[in-house]
């Protein structure tokens, strides 16, 4: 039956103006002075007032939890163990403790029991838009998937801690009658697995792309989806006893109301309104904030928690469907400045310094056995499974990881009224116990090694006419997808040599973000679906399907890696090296502007490129895309022959060589035509030059010996290959020193749509001296960086390789075979 009182007006006591209650009175009036004050300069206090109250909490709060976000950011813990401290001192624990209130009165005053209303508030509001958010970014395809290995992790760990924790409850705490429902939360508060909180975790240990890690977070996305349905249950059993069925089955109403229903609708209404490439409205933004507030309210006058309606909401919206901006400025406001209110709140329910030594004892021995049934669990299946006893520990140790969602149901439980204070005291410790554990024990059993050994460097020189080519390209923005894909384009994949493209989308990990490295399926999208609302990915997947119709013997995978800038150079890396990739392409951190100059897109992404250059386990590429890769497709729309022609400078040195294989390989593609400028050294005005300045050239001259034996012997071999090709043209300048080589090359023909240069690393010739001392980007070598200058006025694409294979004992410079 409905409850007879819904929406009916309550009785609420008039006031008058100064707040004081008043007989007889219809009027109802705000109290002004508990809302603002008269500033300094009046004899009237300011904590009398509301607002400056609660600013003085919010200020206090987000100082304590950066703090603690800082202090525990060199031990690798997560954000929720920091946050969830936070929260714990600025309660009853410390700041808001009896004892700092009698001695500081300013606390006193500012966290009085009668002032945390608002603040109580403002954090509820926002974690419903961080639960919201929660829901947003778990992809749900990802569930078809999950393989039975992952799927019996992840309902096992949810089901038995459930059980245990609810047995611990009953069994051990020996709480009253009246609280005797407790023991559904601290079940459900045990069942939780963290997502969120091991995606972060992984991206720390770098164990994104370990068979480890992708077992674990599918297991994690199964038992965080079953720990909600658990949750819901224990709302509905709790919120009225008389009534459960009836709240949850208004639960599944409006869930499967709002797959059916409320996502179609939305979806239409954005895609009508919002036209292709433009950013959401003001009314679109506002119509997606009222509605996650809409849902939160239908399910929670249906019995259950708003967090529900929240959640759901999210999930219903596609990935990548509302963009990453909109995350990202909703992130910032909700879950950054909102959220740690809502753990300050907690930290004020909970009375850590009240415990006596039993309720101690009892924390600590509730801790360990909730630690236990995971691991056991896991262990049981992974043993099913054939998998070794390591991994299964190390599964159960992360199955351990807890999150919001437990906090929450401890939340909940206690305002249904069915947990007392000491056990809520207790499960929350128990929480921040298990999450600080889970990140050091993985990190010992997955003690990092040193990594890409020499020996496993591979090279383009080292591949067999008949192999196939492996190329790793990454991806920042979807500006660079088109010059990527016009170089993979002519670089000529053949029957015999295919080549096979792994695309990397690089994505910065932030607080929230779950999938780590997301393996996309090619036929999820095609070109007539690509948007500005449809996300980055689909474009990404049709640019490449387009790649794949166009070139018969391309193959093309593509990924999403995400995680902090400081750290994606090994996640490029792994990649590399798991895939066996010989070459790999970045996009350069600066594009060109509509006056054909160079601005830089993300400071971050050039730290990111110098490190996968220092680290790198095969040979790495740079393309400064200047219209490379919308110039080809007009050149055929003309009809033109030969519509792309690409110059090759060629100085010396293993990195020039490797760049002299590569053009090689493009000059094959019947669109292209090559011209390889070799400069070779004037040895006689080097020499004489050199004796009257500086006695130390000579000595390097002589020293260089061995490298220019290996720049003739492939060079000799090039010119053999390509004798009897008319699109090759092969060309050798005479100079003395860099400023010669400038002038030479000032002198080229500009018509040229691609240079391909060597990146010249650790390689010494009088070519270029002095050219290195005025360079600007030291990632593109002296001669990329001269090409890039003003002072050349084309606006050709340059692309710069380095090789690796120098840096290996094992590998000679001499000898090598060109494709």
């Amino acid at each position: 039956m409905v409850n007879p009182n819904f929406l009916k007006t309550p009785d609420i006591p008039s006031y008058n103006v100064r707040g004081k209650p008043v007989a007889g009175v219809d009027k109802l009036c705000y109290m002004t002075d508990t809302v603002t004050d008269n500033g300094i300069w009046e004899e009237i206090n300011p904590l009398d007032s509301k607002l400056p109250i609660f600013i003085f909490q919010l200020a206090i709060v987000l100082f304590v939890t950066r703090l603690c976000l800082l202090l525990l950011k060199p031990l690798r813990q997560p954000h929720f163990a920091a946050e969830l401290l936070a929260g714990i001192l600025v309660g009853s624990t410390a700041i808001a403790s009896e004892f700092a209130r009698e001695h500081i009165p300013a606390l006193g005053a500012i966290f009085a029991a009668s002032r945390i209303m608002m603040m109580e508030t403002v954090g509820n509001l926002g974690l419903i838009y961080h639960v919201f958010l929660l829901g947003l970014e778990m992809d749900l395809r990802a569930l078809t998937s999950v393989g039975p290995k992952a799927l019996g992790i992840g309902i096992a760990g949810a089901i038995f801690p459930f059980v245990i924790g609810a047995s611990l409850y009953i069994f051990i705490a020996d709480y009253p009658e009246s609280f005797r429902w407790g023991f559904l939360y601290w079940g459900v508060a045990l069942s939780v697995t963290g997502l969120p909180v091991i995606a972060e975790i992984f991206a720390k240990l770098k164990l994104l792309h370990s068979e480890i890690g992708r077992i674990a977070m599918s297991s994690a996305l199964v038992n965080d989806l079953s720990s909600w349905f658990l949750l819901v249950v224990s709302l509905s059993i709790t919120s009225s006893y008389s009534s459960t069925f009836l709240s949850l089955f208004s639960a599944i109403v409006f869930i499967i109301f709002s797959i059916f229903v409320i996502r179609p609708a939305l979806l239409w209404v954005i895609r009508r309104r919002t036209r292709e490439g433009e950013e959401f409205s003001e009314a679109v933004v506002c119509a997606i904030l009222a509605m996650v507030l809409v849902c939160g309210l239908v399910t929670d006058i249906c019995g259950v928690s708003s967090m529900l309606g929240a959640f759901v909401f999210g999930l219903i919206i596609p990935p990548d469907f509302l963009g990453h901006r909109f995350v990202l400025m909703l992130q910032g406001f909700a879950s950054d400045l909102l959220l740690p209110l809502y753990y300050a709140s907690l930290g004020m329910r909970t009375h850590l310094g009240g415990l006596n030594k039993e309720d101690v004892l009892m924390m600590v021995l509730v801790s360990f056995f909730s630690f236990i049934p995971k691991i056991v669990c896991t262990i049981a299946v992974s043993y099913l499974y054939k998998m070794s006893l390591r991994e299964g520990f190390t599964l159960g140790v992360l199955m351990n990881t807890k999150g919001l969602v437990a906090v929450m149901a401890m939340s909940l439980g206690r305002d249904h009224t069915v947990m007392n204070e000491d056990g809520f005291a207790i499960m929350l410790f128990t929480i921040f116990f298990m999450s600080i554990a889970t990140s050091p024990i993985v990190n010992f059993l997955y003690r990092r090694t040193k990594r890409f050994l020499p020996s496993q460097h591979r090279v383009l020189q080292d591949l067999k006419p008949d192999a196939e080519l492996r190329i790793l390209t990454c991806i920042h923005e979807v500006q660079t997808v088109a010059g990527i894909t016009a170089l993979l384009e002519i670089s000529h994949a053949s029957r015999r040599s295919p080549i096979c493209v792994f695309a990397l989308q690089l994505m910065q990990l932030k607080k929230h973000t779950t999938a780590l490295l997301i393996v996309h399926d090619s036929s999820r999208a095609s070109s007539k679906s690509v948007s500005k609302v449809g996300g980055q990915i689909d474009q990404l997947i049709a640019a490449f399907n387009n790649l794949e119709h166009q070139s018969a013997n391309i193959s093309v995978q593509l990924l999403t890696a995400i995680s902090p800038y400081g750290t994606m150079h090994e996640d490029v890396c792994s990649i590399a090296e798991e895939k066996q990739v010989t070459l790999i392409i970045l996009p350069f951190h600066k594009r060109q502007t509509i006056h054909n100059n160079m601005e830089e897109m993300n400071p971050a992404y050039k730290d990111v490129n110098n490190n996968i250059l220092a680290n790198a386990p095969s040979t790495v590429g740079i393309l400064v895309d200047r219209g490379f890769g919308t110039l080809l497709p007009t050149k055929k729309d003309e009809g033109i022959s030969r519509s792309c022609r690409i110059a090759m400078i060629f100085i010396g040195g293993p990195d020039d060589r490797e760049a002299l294989t590569y053009a090689l390989r493009m000059a094959r593609h019947p669109k292209v035509s090559l011209t390889v400028l070799r400069f070779i050294l004037d040895e006689s005005r080097a020499i004489a030059g050199s004796t009257q300045n500086d006695d130390e050239d000579f000595s390097v001259i002589m020293g260089a010996e061995a490298e220019k034996q290996a720049d003739d012997l492939l060079v000799n071999e090039f010119r053999h290959k390509v004798q009897n090709d008319g699109s090759v043209v092969y060309i050798e300048e005479m100079s003395s020193n860099g400023a010669e080589t400038v002038k030479i090359i000032a002198t080229l023909d500009q018509d040229f749509d691609l240079y391909v240069v060597g990146r010249g690393l650790g390689f010494f010739s009088p070519l270029k001296g002095g050219l290195d001392e005025w360079s600007d980007c030291p990632e593109l070598g002296s001669i990329g960086d001269l090409l890039l200058t003003s002072d050349f006025s084309s606006t050709a694409s340059i692309f710069v390789v380095q090789q690796h294979a120098w840096l290996n004992p094992g590998s000679s410079t001499q000898g090598n075979s060109i494709l």
